[in-house]
């Protein structure tokens, strides 16, 4: 990943081993993404400045499920293939994960939290359609 000043100049990589969807914390002290893995997307962070890399959540539902707060982060953790998915929650006060919620339909790109962490929002698929279309003569 890389930043760049708002007039376009000034190019700085930030991150050396990839990563996609970041986010600052609200305090503005670290740089949240995620980093495809062996199974999939993780949480990881480093500080805004510079430093160290570190993986905070083994795995994520996607690039975009997780949103960092100044005590905490919550995310969408990668769910197994019977396991239904869930909102749960990251303390750094005392590194616990908590579960928020189930969610029983699956989940799409899109997840953000307040600032003052009482409203959440993500997407989740209701309903998926196709339509098979053929076409005759075509040549």
């Amino acid at each position: 990943m890389w930043k760049r000043r708002t007039d376009g100049t000034g190019a700085v990589q930030v991150t050396r081993q990839g990563g996609f969807a970041a986010l600052e914390s609200p305090d503005g002290r670290f740089l949240y993404y995620s980093k495809e893995a062996a199974g999939g997307p993780a949480l990881w962070r480093m500080p805004v400045d510079g430093g160290k890399e570190n993986e905070v959540v083994a795995g994520i539902s996607d690039w975009s499920t997780f949103a960092p707060l100044d005590h905490g982060v919550y995310f969408i953790p990668r769910r197994g293939h019977t396991a239904p998915a869930s909102i749960q929650f990251l303390s750094f006060a005392d590194g616990r994960i908590t579960t928020i919620m189930a969610i029983s339909k699956p989940v799409f790109v899109g997840f953000t939290v307040s600032s003052d962490g009482k409203s959440l929002l993500y997407t989740q698929i209701d309903q998926e359609v196709s339509d098979l279309m053929l076409i005759e003569r075509f040549r």
